[in-house]
């Protein structure tokens, strides 16, 4: 499981995705350290449950100090508390004791990419997937996805589009459903001129994560732009307002759009819009107008499921 910051700026969101397994350390364990901590030394640890998770998971650490996984269980909290410098410390022990531990390895190389040396957390990363690539089930692997997707995202931020493509397509291979991917390769799509290559991902990436994530939809702008599509430049463009809660402006240039080439995404954007501001008779009228143009739109009809509405006979027509 990856965090979603769908709400924040692309790098910030990035930066902040925590390895999905350190994530799953987080919510098995902490509870359960709160509790020790409480039975075994009968102290107030303060008013914040994150607080009496770090309180607990540091008498485990003191209490069992060779126990790595209760080692990994406190440098996740101290991630949580956004201390990273004592959380690097911990995972540092860990690999000092085993230096493959990958659970060690996707946290430090996280620690890293937010100090801003990427050159040692690249290097951390390659501990994965350098000997992932060698193992049976290299295709099924989430902690090397996990850590190929970030080698892909310091290629970007280094300017080095050949090794990010390389990694996020790895990465992909593993999960295709992996937005921060889909929008990573369309960042590098974009930088190395494939512009068409970038709008697909571009697009892919929105199938996913539709709504409160605006860059996607600022970048297909840019993208249709260069390509001189202008009404799907606007199309874009409306979307992106719409994420910056421009609703107004939004709907105006979306209903502009309505009947021209892409009035099927100009419709879907409509009624996205109506259903996010809770008008659902509106957003039902504008998914049925889409299933008119295009019965088979697969976006229409999962949102008229969702609305708890089937496509009537006359929009399977």
């Amino acid at each position: 499981m990856k965090l979603s910051r769908r709400s924040t700026s692309a790098p910030d969101r990035m930066a902040s995705r925590l390895p999905r397994l350190l994530t799953l350390v987080l919510v098995v364990g902490m509870l359960a350290f709160g509790v020790f901590y409480y039975q075994d030394q009968r102290v107030n640890a303060g008013p914040t449950l994150t607080g009496l998770q770090i309180a607990g998971a540091e008498a485990a650490v003191k209490k069992t100090p060779n126990n790595l996984a209760v080692r990994l269980q406190l440098a996740a909290a101290y991630l949580q508390d956004k201390r990273p410098d004592d959380a690097l410390k911990q995972y540092d022990v860990v690999l000092t004791a085993d230096k493959a531990n990958r659970q060690a390895l996707l946290g430090r190389g996280h620690i890293l990419i937010v100090k801003g040396d990427l050159k040692a957390a690249s290097a951390t990363y390659h501990k994965i997937t350098d000997v992932a690539a060698k193992g049976e089930f290299s295709g099924a692997d989430p902690q090397a996805q996990e850590a190929h997707y970030y080698l892909g995202q310091i290629a970007v931020t280094q300017g080095n589009t050949k090794v990010a493509i390389t990694e996020l397509q790895t990465a992909l291979q593993m999960d295709k459903t992996d937005s921060d991917a889909l929008y990573l390769m369309g960042l590098a799509r974009l930088k190395e001129g494939s512009t068409q290559l970038a709008v697909d991902s571009f697009k892919q990436a929105l199938l996913f994560v539709p709504t409160g994530w605006c860059e996607p939809y600022s970048q297909l702008q840019l993208a249709y732009g260069k390509l001189a599509n202008a009404p799907e430049a606007t199309y874009a463009g409306a979307m992106a307002d719409f994420c910056h809660t421009k609703t107004i402006e939004a709907k105006r240039q979306l209903n502009t759009l309505t009947t021209g080439p892409v009035k099927v995404d100009s419709l879907l954007g409509l009624g996205l819009i109506a259903e996010t501001e809770s008008a659902n008779a509106e957003a039902i009228s504008w998914y049925q107008k889409v299933l008119k143009v295009d019965p088979a739109n697969i976006s229409a009809i999962s949102s008229l499921s969702r609305l708890g509405v089937a496509p009537t006979s006359t929009t399977k027509k």
